[in-house]
């Protein structure tokens, strides 16, 4: 007998006997459990690359945000609609900032605040809040224009007043010498006054004791800068229930932001009546006229972050 014959057709007379739907359902099992195998190596890989891709991002924001944490300044702008030309003045001191906007149509490099309510107070605890484990020595927080008004004596947020400042003297320093007073009554006729007592009594005071019985005299409008002591004598919390105040309050942000304008001194630590005269925050010469260091030729760095 031919031996390789006769296997050919006991094999064939094995396939009959099994059936061909049997046979079909055999191969079809096999394809399954190869394509559940393939799938799975696919998915871990893309996982992998996933995994790596996000660490990634993270390791470069991080490094983004350790290299300003491990500046030795800021400066915090809070931005609706102005113009930030000037921001080119801060690249030619080496001067790193960050910009939280309020803008519909935000840089991809400005930080969008969620909600369009606040005005500066919203921007300046932000950063606070986002950065409390990783602040700078010092911290300028400005608004986004370069002039105005009130900025008076220097007129100049920029090329005088951030410039000319004595970084790091005090844990809090004005960046105008304008003054302003306010008071806090419970049952004035005055909204602002109102304004200011329900706000301190609502979240300032666990932190800070009662209102000031006396008011306050400060540096006008909320433009100044702050020691990272000064910040971190309060928990984080204290900045974040501010914030949730301001923003689901249903008083306006016009007298909330007043209301801050008037305490953010004592909250980091000053006496509730603050008057600086101009050479003790400011570079003087010997006239008494607030002078400006040479600005040293280097390359242009942008310290913006990036997302």
């Amino acid at each position: 007998m031919n031996t390789p014959f006769h296997h050919i057709t006991q094999s064939k007379d094995y396939i009959l006997s099994i059936g061909f739907h049997r046979l079909i359902l055999f191969f079809v099992l096999l394809l399954v459990i190869f394509l559940t195998f393939y799938l799975s190596q696919v998915q871990f890989l893309e996982f992998k690359i996933s995994v790596y891709g996000n660490s990634n991002k993270r390791q470069s924001f991080t490094n983004q945000t350790d290299t300003l944490s491990q500046s030795d300044k800021i400066v915090v702008i809070s931005h609706a609609y102005e113009n930030l030309d000037w921001l080119n003045l801060l690249d030619d001191e080496q001067i790193p900032y960050i910009v939280y906007t309020r803008s519909p149509n935000p840089l991809a490099h400005h930080r969008k605040l969620r909600i369009n309510k606040g005005r500066d107070p919203a921007a300046y605890l932000r950063y606070i809040i986002d950065h409390y484990s990783n602040l700078p020595l010092s911290v300028a927080f400005v608004h986004g224009h370069r002039t105005s008004y009130h900025q008076e004596n220097p007129s100049d947020i920029v090329v005088t007043a951030l410039r000319a400042l004595q970084w790091h003297k005090y844990n809090y320093m004005p960046l105008t010498l304008r003054l302003t007073h306010h008071t806090f009554k419970a049952n004035s006729s005055d909204l602002q006054e109102r304004v200011n007592y329900e706000l301190w009594e609502d979240v300032l005071q666990k932190e800070l004791g009662p209102p000031p019985e006396l008011g306050i005299v400060t540096h006008c409008c909320a433009t100044f800068a702050v020691k990272r002591e000064a910040i971190l004598a309060h928990p984080a919390i204290f900045y974040s229930d501010i914030l949730d105040y301001i923003m689901y309050t249903n008083y306006s942000d016009q007298y909330t932001s007043r209301s801050l304008e008037y305490t953010w001194h004592i909250i980091f630590g000053e006496s509730t009546h603050i008057c600086y005269k101009k050479c003790n925050i400011f570079l003087c010469d010997s006239k008494g006229n607030i002078t400006v260091p040479m600005t040293k030729k280097k390359s242009k760095i942008n310290y913006t972050i990036q997302e």
